[in-house]
């Protein structure tokens, strides 16, 4: 009797335990592009990520990366349960690794070159011999910077060096500062400008603009492992998203205008850019 009743009592400590975990639904972890600052992104996609945690009914944690590269690389690894993801990188997960394309955001944005005001740079072949920051070389913003620069006789990297800041906002900063002589960056950044603070906007200008490749800067995607309901679900969720008034908020605040369904030819737009992402 005594001996069952110690064993019961080591028991008692582990099946609480093991109880206590069954009950705890897996967090999932949402990774998200590098595009701006950790807080930035945080930020910005807070209200987002509380709704993917009500609609799955699991706790959703975000994650990024160091630079466009990694997060390509941990989001084959499968680092991810979710992705935020840049339209070229979504293209080669989905046609290297298998992962499933949920819903697509509905702005546009091109690529913009800006200068400081006071730099006298009016035209892109007078960046001959200066620098300019980019967030990535493997990103597209800088893709259609450089064909810009190419049709104008200057070439990267020979005529001109291209630094590498991490984040778009970044770029404007390093702009800003006069670290460089011009910045690429998307003009989802610029335009509205709500993480490029009005000191740097009024002593910036724009000397170059690149249309769109794709209609869609963002994607939201899931791995091959989702099951087809779970994907269903978080789509339906998405496009519906922008009935209630958070999601009329969180769309106006973060500039993703929409959730759309998938477009398969929009996805195919990116095949021309997939060469910065391998090796």
């Amino acid at each position: 009797m005594r001996l069952a009743y110690r064993l019961l009592m080591i028991m008692v400590p582990w099946l609480t335990t093991l109880s206590a975990g069954a009950q705890q639904p897996q967090t999932l972890v949402m990774g998200v592009f590098p595009y701006l600052s950790p807080n930035q992104m945080a930020e910005q996609l807070a209200p987002l990520r509380s709704y993917v945690e009500r609609t799955l009914g699991k706790p959703v944690s975000m994650q990024s990366a160091p630079d466009f590269l990694s997060f390509v690389e941990r989001t084959t690894q499968g680092d991810y349960d979710l992705v935020i993801t840049a339209p070229h990188m979504g293209r080669l997960a989905q046609k290297r690794d298998g992962w499933q394309l949920v819903a697509m955001s509905g702005q546009q944005t091109a690529t913009t070159i800006l200068v400081r005001k006071d730099s006298g740079i009016t035209r892109l072949d007078e960046l001959r011999g200066k620098r300019m920051s980019v967030g990535s070389v493997r990103s597209d913003t800088y893709l259609l910077a450089e064909e810009a620069l190419l049709k104008r006789g200057v070439k990267p990297g020979r005529d001109l060096d291209v630094i590498e800041t991490a984040t778009f906002s970044n770029v404007v900063q390093s702009v800003f500062k006069g670290e460089v002589a011009a910045g690429a960056t998307p003009t989802l950044l610029w335009d509205k400008w709500s993480h490029v603070n009005a000191e740097q906007h009024d002593q910036l200008r724009e000397i170059f603009r690149a249309p769109p490749p794709n209609p869609n800067s963002f994607l939201v995607m899931c791995p091959p492992k989702a099951d087809q309901a779970t994907i269903q679900r978080l789509r339906d969720a998405l496009l519906n998203y922008g009935n209630t008034p958070e999601g009329r908020e969180f769309l106006r605040k973060s500039q993703f205008e929409s959730f759309l369904p998938p477009d398969e030819k929009a996805m195919a737009r990116n095949d021309a850019f997939l060469h910065a992402l391998l090796p």
